[in-house]
This record gives C-alpha cells, sequence and structure tokens, in this order.
C-alpha cells in the first residue's frame, strides 16, 4: 500500500525507455569524438551522480552507423548486464553501450528521484539479473519495471532533503576509508621502526 499522496506508475507509462549501442570497435575514426559515451568501465565511479563527460567518446559518424542514440541531459541510466544496478543521470546530451537500461523522465517523474528509487531497490533488482555467465536484466523484464512516487514537487523536495544527507554520509566514508588504510599501514610502519632501532 503506498502512503498518501503516493501512487504507483508503470514506468514506461512515465519515462520513455531507450537501449544503447556501440559503435564498431573495427572502426578507430569513428571513436575519440565529442559525444560522450556511457559503458560498464566506467559506471561504478558514475554510480549516483549527474555525468557531465566520459572516458571513451564517439562521434557524428559513430552515431550515423550504428543503433546507438545521443539522449537528452536528464537521462537515467541503469546498468543491466554484469555490472548489475549502477546509476548515473546524464548531464548532457550523450549515449551508452547496450549494457544500459535509459530512461528519458516524462514530466510527472523526477530523473533523480528516479535514481534514488533504482539505488534504494538495487539488491531486490539485481534478483531479477539472469545468465549463466554475465547476469543480465533483459528488455522485457524492464519494461514490466514499476515506480512509486508522489507527485512531482514533492519528489524534488526529497531530492533536495537527501542531498546534504548523502554528502555527509560520502564525507564519514572517506574518513573511515583513510582510517582503514591508515591501519593496515600500521604493521610495516612499526616493522620499519623496529628495525630501524
Amino acid at each position: 500500500m503506498p502512503p498518501p499522496g503516493w501512487s504507483w506508475h508503470k514506468l514506461t507509462d512515465v519515462a520513455r525507455l531507450e537501449s544503447g549501442h556501440t559503435p564498431s570497435r573495427s572502426r578507430p575514426d569513428w571513436w575519440g569524438g565529442d559525444v560522450s559515451w556511457i559503458s560498464l568501465t566506467e559506471i561504478r565511479a558514475l554510480d549516483g551522480q549527474w555525468v557531465e563527460s566520459t572516458q571513451l567518446r564517439t562521434n557524428a559518424a559513430g552515431i550515423a552507423n550504428s543503433a546507438a542514440r545521443i539522449l537528452p541531459r536528464g537521462t537515467v541510466c541503469y546498468s543491466r548486464t554484469a555490472s548489475v544496478g549502477f546509476v548515473a543521470i546524464m548531464a548532457r546530451p550523450m549515449a551508452t553501450s547496450q549494457d544500459f537500461a535509459n530512461w528519458v523522465c516524462g514530466e510527472e517523474l523526477d530523473p533523480e528521484f528516479l535514481m534514488h528509487a533504482l539505488i534504494r531497490s538495487r539488491q531486490a533488482l539485481r534478483e531479477l539479473a539472469t545468465g549463466a555467465t554475465h547476469k543480465t536484466i533483459y528488455m522485457p523484464t524492464l519494461e514490466s519495471f514499476h515506480v512509486c512516487a508522489p507527485e512531482p514537487e514533492i519528489q524534488r523536495q526529497i531530492v533536495r532533503a537527501l542531498k546534504p544527507r548523502l554528502a555527509e554520509a560520502a564525507s564519514l566514508r572517506a574518513a573511515l576509508n583513510a582510517q582503514h588504510a591508515e591501519l593496515a599501514a600500521l604493521p610495516q610502519r612499526l616493522l620499519a621502526q623496529a628495525f630501524e632501532n
């Protein structure tokens, strides 16, 4: 039962689902251009972020000679193959590989709200992936996704309230990782001091 003021929507009713594609790797003239292209190699580092640019880039010829499409700013990119469940948002028009389900949100759905909903549901959604070698969530399954959401202004309020909390959590995580690194190096420093003395 959704909270008061919230309702369930079939995701494809409030966002257009798009796939991606990879221009031929045997054509170096289709690579290194001005079109950012999101791939699995970067998605872990981009998880939960607005993507301004990518390391891998294609060009107009690469787009024209493949099934890849340039998608608009605000497109939510969800990795559906191998590294299943990582999510990012396009900060400018760009393309993705076929390893992504891309949602172009309509007026009823805020892209950041959708991104956080997908991140929060990550573990459950990963269980929908199938395959022996590489786990994949296939398009028919993605087409059946639903999202529970309030009206768009409330979605944006939720996103605004989340930002400082997520920033604080990231800061605490970075401090904790730094402490772990110091602790890991401690035995080596103690041994070095013992041999110096």
